[in-house]
């Protein structure tokens, strides 16, 4: 009897073994995801990328499963993100907008990677464009890395040009002569104009100059190259005499030029998208003109991934992430079916990336040279807590400024004072808020 015991005993005990080895504890990661194009462009591949990471990394890591939650569109995804981190539900990895990125690190949300970064002999930050990867970076520290990112380009067209007997700039160029081509063209036809959307912080970058310190606690208008970027975008402003260009007489083929992004060139430069958009004229894009050809800086937007503070499971998060945004296979599929850029530049460079944007481009001066060339030097945006209202602030008074009669540099003078107060006080409701907030962390 009680060899039968043990016989039983041993074959209970195989068995458990066996369940324990064929079924190992599972590891269910969450990523935060939004549907279409980060950039404003049609997009429907988005999931096409994601799924081909989440089927490579679950491979790699057999313990691991990837879920996501479908169909969030960007423009609802902020309000789905803020909803699951005040409920302490946000998922492991996720997707970080540009407009958000602050105050998600602020609050501490996001959780700081540069241990994992420090530590990890498989990742190098010098795979990335060193602009790039500093749009995740805040208060000196990584906090999340670059998915895809989407320079600003300059759009000309060539056809206006050619009607006004001007010839097409090289990538070369510089604020004179975009000025002067502006000022040819707006003197050939009242019907016609330089410039659309270009704004004072084109300027600024086009100077090589920046708004506020590192911090965020001083506003730079009264400096001198600010103030002179300032001062050409006003004297470029007066060329239209009052009058505010449209979208509708850029889209008429009225207008020479306009800042657009890598992702509405790629959108709208190849069929068929061409047809639905600029098919009355023929255009191409430069990179943006800078005050001398040795200084200056173009704007880039970059759409970031970075890791929840309270996820369980913050090891196989940061696979994950680097599954995202440090995989070449990722990367390589990301600029196949998206419409910015990979951010690495083993891939942005690569021979497969260089051929597919020649076929897209076709006749043009658009070239990885050209993109290598405004990534090295692009700009993110400042990465402080007030920088949104900050310059939100200054947009609505430098609009007035530049259309003012008033003495200019007393109003930049006046400005900057009402900003570096603003910097340098807090907001008594912003503290009863931001302490609600933290009270989750």
């Amino acid at each position: 009897m009680n060899r039968v015991k043990i016989v039983l005993s041993i074959v209970v005990l195989s068995l458990f073994f066996m369940i324990v080895v064929n079924y190992p504890n599972t590891i269910t990661l969450e990523l935060g995801v939004f549907s279409g194009s980060n950039w404003g462009v049609p997009s429907g591949e988005s999931y096409k990328i994601i799924d081909g990471a989440i089927e490579r990394f679950e491979k790699k890591y057999p313990g691991v499963k990837v879920k996501y939650e479908n169909g969030i569109m960007k423009s609802d995804y902020s309000s789905w993100l803020s909803d699951k981190i005040v409920r302490g539900k946000e998922p492991d990895v996720f997707m970080v907008l540009d407009d958000d990125f602050n105050t998600l690190s602020s609050i501490g949300a996001l959780a700081n990677i540069d241990t994992y970064i420090n530590h990890d002999k498989t990742f190098s930050s010098k795979d990335y464009y060193s602009s790039v990867l500093k749009a995740g970076t805040y208060s000196k520290h990584q906090y999340a890395l670059p998915y895809e990112c989407d320079p600003t380009l300059m759009f000309v067209n060539k056809t206006l040009l050619e009607e006004c007997h001007i010839d097409m700039p090289d990538n070369d160029w510089t604020l004179e002569d975009f000025y002067t081509i502006c000022k040819k063209v707006s003197e050939y036809s009242n019907n016609y104009y330089g410039c659309y959307d270009y704004e004072w912080l084109d300027s600024i970058y086009g100077y090589g100059t920046q708004v506020f310190n590192e911090t965020g606690t001083k506003c730079f208008l009264e400096q001198s190259a600010v103030r002179n970027a300032l001062e050409f975008y006003r004297k470029l402003n007066n060329l239209n005499k009052g009058h505010s260009v449209t979208s509708e007489e850029f889209d008429k083929g009225l207008v020479a030029f306009s800042p657009l992004s890598l992702s509405v060139y790629r959108t709208y430069k190849p069929y068929p998208w061409r047809i639905k958009k600029y098919s009355t004229f023929e255009w191409d894009c430069l990179k943006m003109p800078t005050v001398s050809k040795d200084k200056g800086s173009t704007q880039v937007s970059t759409l970031l991934m970075g890791m929840s503070s309270k996820s369980y499971h913050k090891s196989q998060a940061w696979d994950l992430l680097k599954e995202l945004c440090n995989d070449t296979k990722t990367q390589q599929s990301l600029t196949h079916y998206s419409q910015g850029i990979s951010p690495l530049k083993k891939v942005a460079q690569s021979q497969t990336i260089i051929d597919m944007l020649d076929e897209e481009s076709g006749d043009s001066q658009m070239s990885m040279s050209l993109l290598n060339q405004a990534l090295l030097v692009a700009r993110n945006r400042e990465k402080f807590k007030k920088y949104d209202s900050a310059m939100t602030m200054i947009d609505n008074n430098i609009t007035k400024i530049v259309r003012s009669s008033d003495d200019f540099d007393l109003s930049l003078i006046e400005l900057q004072k009402e900003v570096n107060k603003y910097l340098n006080n807090v907001d008594p409701v912003s503290r009863t808020l931001n302490k609600k907030v933290l009270k989750i962390y």
